[in-house]
């Protein structure tokens, strides 16, 4: 799917259903690398994140691994005058070592 238009700004933002936390690497776990990926997504009309973005990264794997438990997010699709749209949202991914 290309990059989403959006038209009007919804009435209702995307609203999270279902999420699962991200692996850790094992390079950064080895450095005991900590923070937050910021993501850039589109929450399409199919409640499904797409065209996925990296804002700000982490490296050492870690912006891999937070994009691939992004990708299996699912939403309630924002709504526009009742209407499922396309709505792009920012993501926080954090990665902490307990």
């Amino acid at each position: 799917m290309g990059t989403a238009t959006y038209t009007t700004k919804p009435s209702k933002w995307p609203e999270l259903l279902y999420k699962n936390e991200p692996e850790y690497s094992e390079p950064a776990r080895k450095v005991k690398q900590q923070g937050t990926v910021i993501l850039a997504v589109d929450v399409g009309i199919d409640g499904r994140p797409h065209n996925i973005r990296i804002v700000r990264g982490l490296g050492l794997g870690l912006d891999e691994k937070a994009i691939d438990a992004v990708t299996s997010w699912r939403f309630r699709p924002a709504l526009s005058n009742g209407r499922p749209v396309a709505a792009p949202i920012t993501i926080e991914v954090n990665f902490r070592l307990l």
